[in-house]
């Protein structure tokens, strides 16, 4: 990893700076990620209401991530 710097990501309408020691094809991934939480969000949405729609779509594609690995495993495990 690398020294901690200042990266700017915009999420709906507003931008934010955060400090983060990340590489910088992390951040872009992260960046792919939001942009494309926020890309079905209607444009005349408050930003209030895009950050949580944005956070409810991760959260759901995070879920969906970890319930199909899951049942990976478990039929990895029925194999054994």
């Amino acid at each position: 990893m690398r020294t901690s710097r200042d990266v700017f990501l915009t999420i709906g309408k507003e931008s934010y700076a955060i400090n983060t020691p990340l590489e910088n094809e992390d951040i872009d991934r992260i960046k792919a990620l939001i942009n494309e939480a926020c890309g079905e969000i209607v444009k005349g949405a408050k930003q209030e209401d895009i950050l949580m729609l944005a956070c409810l779509k991760l959260a759901y594609s995070l879920d969906s991530v970890n319930e199909k690995l899951r049942k990976i495993l478990e039929r990895i495990d029925g194999d054994n």
